[in-house]
């Protein structure tokens, strides 16, 4: 983050826009601390629960004292029909790590309230498209995102307000409750995805792991990812596996499934996983797990 002054401000923000939405009843707060030769490696977070959202996240982190930020997710629950809200701000002294986007559930999402405020501020910010390959799978053609360059943050503070903005007064206040299962499976699918594509690539575990152990690191993922649908870093064989990913089809694998596939006699597996990929391409599904596997598996 290049203006260490505004810290903390997109949570301060983000509270004073969301607060009388929020639960305290489901709160919980995290927080650990390593301090080491090479700096102070923290992270503090707070979680709460709304009406429409399985969990809200809000995050303070540094890494070895030179890199900080903050990090702010909505999840929403499988049962709405309501996109993710996506923030990250941090970064070192000259350089920033920006990412904000209104992330879809579903893929009829209807972006029209959203484009203008994403030309104003891709364009003023000198924004184009991410240059990390990861990010396009779970998120929209929306997203603006900084890599480690310079960028007025001040300026991706004020992006951040009005694309809340749209997401609470278009998306999360008129978002319905779902009532058609399969709908509800591409939602559960969808939220399932991004948390696993986010842990899969963010560095934050091993950095964490590193700095805390593991036991420490994994009360972080559980606290973060425990709500249905829960996700869980692999372990074992599963840890080991590079997953496949279709882009055509923006199909994402877990690791138990493709170890799944990989278990087929050699002569099966291509034909398999084509399969496995055009069905869940044509039922909605984001991501293949051992459960859609075998649902896919045993359809007519």
């Amino acid at each position: 983050m290049s203006d260490r002054k505004l810290l903390n401000e997109p949570l301060k923000k983000f509270f004073s826009l969301f607060q009388d939405e929020m639960s305290v009843d489901d709160h919980m707060e995290f927080f650990a601390n390593h301090k080491a030769e090479d700096g102070e490696t923290f992270l503090r977070m707070e979680t709460y629960t709304a009406k429409k959202l399985s969990r809200v996240i809000m995050e303070e982190y540094a890494v070895r004292s030179d890199l900080c930020g903050n990090v702010i997710v909505a999840t929403p629950k499988p049962s709405n029909d309501v996109p993710f809200f996506f923030f990250q701000l941090g970064g070192k002294e000259d350089r920033s790590i920006g990412v904000l986007d209104i992330s879809p559930t579903l893929q009829s999402i209807d972006y029209g309230p959203l484009i203008p405020v994403y030309e104003k501020y891709s364009k003023a910010l000198g924004l184009g498209p991410t240059k990390v390959d990861w990010m396009t799978k779970t998120c929209s053609p929306y997203l603006l995102s900084c890599q480690y360059e310079e960028m007025d943050d001040a300026l991706f503070i004020e992006a951040m307000c009005e694309y809340f903005k749209v997401w609470r007064d278009h998306y999360y206040r008129s978002g319905k409750e779902l009532d058609d299962e399969a709908d509800i499976e591409r939602v559960t699918n969808a939220i399932y995805k991004f948390k696993y594509v986010l842990h899969h690539h963010d560095p934050a575990y091993k950095i964490f792991s590193k700095s805390w152990g593991k036991t420490v690191a994994d009360a972080f993922v559980f606290l973060e990812c425990a709500d249905h649908p829960a996700y869980r870093p692999p372990e074992g064989a599963e840890a080991k596996v590079k997953t496949w990913v279709n882009w055509d089809l923006n199909i994402q694998w877990t690791g138990g499934a493709q170890l799944a596939v990989l278990a087929l006699p050699e002569a099966q597996q291509v034909a398999m996983r084509q399969q496995l990929e055009e069905h869940a391409a044509a039922a909605g599904l984001g991501i293949i797990t051992p459960a859609v596997l075998e649902g896919l598996r045993q359809a007519p």
